[in-house]
């Protein structure tokens, strides 16, 4: 049981020194976790409700969320992908992926 509670204690305070196997070994498992996780797993959607931005121009959607976006955050926003959702109350939403 120590020796579980010893290799606990170095993994979580990174005690292990530079070079070694263990140290290696939890490199490795990093970016693996980098790597091989899905890219929706780090770039989670901003849900906007229509309601928020106004009256919304079909052929305009995508310019007038990065407007609203903009004014919202201060700052030029890179929509590079949004998805209209309606929902059963018809409140429409809209889920925009950030660049």
């Amino acid at each position: 049981m120590k020796l579980i509670l010893t290799t606990l204690k170095k993994t979580l305070f990174w005690s292990y020194e530079r070079g070694s196997w263990q140290y290696d070994v939890m490199c490795v498992i990093i970016l693996a976790f980098i790597f091989f996780m899905p890219g929706s797993l780090f770039h989670k959607p901003i849900t906007v409700r229509s309601e928020e931005i106004g009256v919304i121009e079909p052929a305009r959607e995508e310019q007038q969320i990065a407007e609203y976006l903009a004014r919202r955050y201060g700052h030029a926003v890179a929509i590079s992908s949004f998805k209209r959702v309606e929902e059963r109350t018809g409140e429409v939403k809209y889920l925009v992926w950030e660049k």
